[in-house]
């Protein structure tokens, strides 16, 4: 026999086979991808733990919804934005620091409210992303507490 789930929603409990938790995966999935955490957690009456549950496996499969992003440069400046024209992250090469700037709303709540970990650790991940994907090394990942368009 499968396993069963049990998840509380809105102080109902649901018990769901595993093929019906593969599907409830997907589908939070998609809408973190499509709507961002915040407003995912909101669907969910802020249940961080059904979002912390899809990505229990591997917190750091979050992050490939964010490997197609396109480049546009636009005052110096280097951002790095979805197919919304939401910029995720962004730079100054001329200014010579080494910082980036990731969006906070998009990307680090992930990491930071969901699944628990600490700033230092979520630079880590984000650095290593952004060299491994991006082929951008040497930036210090820094949070952006708003959402910006470019």
């Amino acid at each position: 026999m499968g396993f069963f789930i049990c998840i509380y929603l809105y102080d109902m409990k649901f018990i769901i086979t595993e093929e019906q938790s593969e599907k409830l995966n997907q589908k939070v999935k998609s809408m973190v991808n499509k709507y961002g955490i915040e407003y995912t957690l909101m669907m969910f009456d802020n249940n961080v733990d059904i979002i912390k549950r899809t990505y229990k496996d591997n917190p750091l499969d979050f992050l490939n919804q964010f490997n197609d992003l396109t480049l546009v440069e636009k005052y110096g400046k280097i951002n790095y934005v979805n197919k919304d024209g939401i910029s995720i992250f962004y730079y100054y090469p001329k200014k010579n620091n080494e910082y980036v700037f990731i969006n906070y709303h998009r990307m680090w709540i992930f990491f930071k409210e969901v699944i628990g970990f600490e700033n230092s650790e979520i630079k880590s991940i984000i650095k290593n992303w952004l060299e491994e994907t991006y082929n951008l090394k040497g930036l210090t990942p820094n949070r952006v507490n708003f959402t910006f368009d470019i």
